[in-house]
Parts: structure tokens; sequence; C-alpha cells
């Protein structure tokens, strides 16, 4: 478990400031997976009475990060291999899908965002910037769901967002690196820029399998670590 230490913060931007300070602790494997949440140092660490903590902390619970078990306490959710399988083979059958319903609706406003949200998580990798990094790269990857004109689709996508920002911080830790490299998604905006649908389909789907195998040994190597802690 890394060195777990918050900063005091502001109170005019306490549960936002809280949620974020959360995220990242999580995100960056400073509160570890199936990691209770101490209140009271956390809100001593922070500077903040434990009323805002626990309201920041029900927001992550809604979001699906932490999850919150009667008469035992708040825990960062517990990650297996089956659940990432679970997540990563659904992504690629919605991205397939999305990008489907997208291709005929894009324009050049779809081009123009697409290269403002490139752009974005390009400069989160070059800052090494663990959290930023997913955060946009999730925002890139969720623009042909909002294109798509499908709110089911759309609201589907945004339930698994939670989950996938989880696993990519994993994904981080398994190769042992802040970010991935920062051309890592030139081939996914040059295909859905262009002309085939299908190899933007195609290459959707090697894109989440980059790394799968290595992804998935890592999940295993947690679980079999939290079944010694048991």
């Amino acid at each position: 478990m890394g060195k777990l230490d918050f900063s005091p913060i502001a109170d005019t931007t306490r549960r936002a400031e809280i949620v974020a300070l959360l995220r990242r602790a999580i995100l960056t494997g400073q509160l570890e997976p199936g990691q209770k949440l101490n209140e009271l140092r956390i809100a001593e660490q922070m500077r903040v009475s434990r009323a805002p903590l626990r309201e920041a902390m029900r927001e992550l619970v809604q979001e699906g990060i932490l999850t919150s078990i009667p008469y035992a306490g708040t825990f960062v959710i517990d990650v297996t291999a089956k659940d990432i399988d679970d997540a990563y083979s659904l992504n690629k059958v919605l991205d397939e899908f999305a990008i489907e319903l997208t291709w005929k609706l894009r324009d050049q406003r779809f081009f123009d965002d697409l290269d403002r949200r490139h752009e974005a998580v390009k400069q989160a990798t070059r800052d090494l910037d663990t959290t930023r990094q997913i955060e946009t790269a999730l925002q890139l990857h969720g623009l042909i769901y909002e294109w798509a004109d499908n709110s089911v689709l759309l609201e589907t996508w945004q339930r698994l967002t939670s989950r996938l920002q989880m696993y990519f911080a994993l994904h981080q830790r398994a190769r042992n690196e802040p970010v991935p490299s920062e051309d890592v998604h030139e081939t996914y905006v040059r295909l859905l820029k262009g002309n085939d649908m299908r190899a933007a389909q195609r290459h959707a789907r090697e894109h989440i399998d980059l790394d799968f195998e290595e992804l998935l040994a890592y999940a295993r190597s947690l679980e079999k670590r939290s079944s010694k802690g048991a």
C-alpha cells in the first residue's frame, strides 16, 4: 500500500475537492482495491469535518468506485479478473455499435471535438498526470456515444465508465507506468476521421485488447494477495 497523505483543502470547494482527492488516491493506488477508508484519518488530514467527507464518499459510491457495507464501512471496490473481462467484453460490443450509429452523423464539429479531446489526452500524458489522462481518455472514447443519438447506449456507457476508470488505472500499474504512450490513440482518431467504418470498428476492438492479458494477470495477482490477507 502506498503512503496516504491528504493535504488540507479550502471550505469553499470542499465536496468537489474531496471527491477529486479521493478519486485520485484510488486511481493512483494510494487507496487499493478492497481497502477500507479511514474516515477519521482522512478528515483530519484534509482538515474537514466528517459530514462533507461522507457526502463525497456517497458520491463515489454512486459513481461505482467505492462500496458501502452496512456496519462495516466504506471500501474501494474489489477488482477481479472476471470483472475486468466482463467490462472489456461489453466495451468492445458497445464501441462497435456506437461507431456504426455515429458514422453517418459525423461532420466537422465531430472531427474538431475529436481533435480537441485527443489533444487533451496527449497533454495529460505529457504531464504524466495519471488521473487526468484517464479522465480525458474516457472523454475521448465517449464522443462516439454522445454522437450516436441513442440515449440508452449513452447511459450504458456512462455507467460503464466508473468501472473503466478503475481498470485503466490498474492497467497503468500493471505496466508500471503513470500513463500510456502519447501516441496510443493516433490510429483510433485517424480511423474515426476516415472512410472505412469496419477498419475503425476493428481497431477499436484491438485498442481495448492492448496488453489485456497483462492486465488480467495483474488483477489475478491482486486477488491472490487479497485472499492471503483474508
